[in-house]
């Protein structure tokens, strides 16, 4: 929906830009008459399988993070055993 900034003039998102390209009155029931529209099963596959995406990119970030610490912590560990 479109939000009304404090000057009285209205932003649209980007995704609301693009439901409106995609099927304008799909976009005016949605955002203006808030109908509730039904799922199909591939929508609701769609945003299942974004689900498990989302998890697994979150996992890889975590992980990636982890092992530049490890690598870290090793490095430190090599440089402290040459020094002395």
């Amino acid at each position: 929906m479109a939000k009304k900034t404090e000057f009285g003039k209205f932003i649209l998102s980007a995704g609301e830009i693009g439901a409106y390209t995609v099927c304008p009155e799909a976009w005016r029931l949605s955002s203006i008459e808030k109908v509730d529209t039904l799922k199909s099963e591939n929508v609701v596959l769609g945003i299942d399988m974004h689900k498990r995406w989302a998890k697994g990119y979150d996992e890889a970030v975590y992980f990636a993070r982890e092992v530049k610490l490890l690598v870290l912590l090793v490095g430190v560990a090599i440089l402290l055993h040459l020094l002395m």
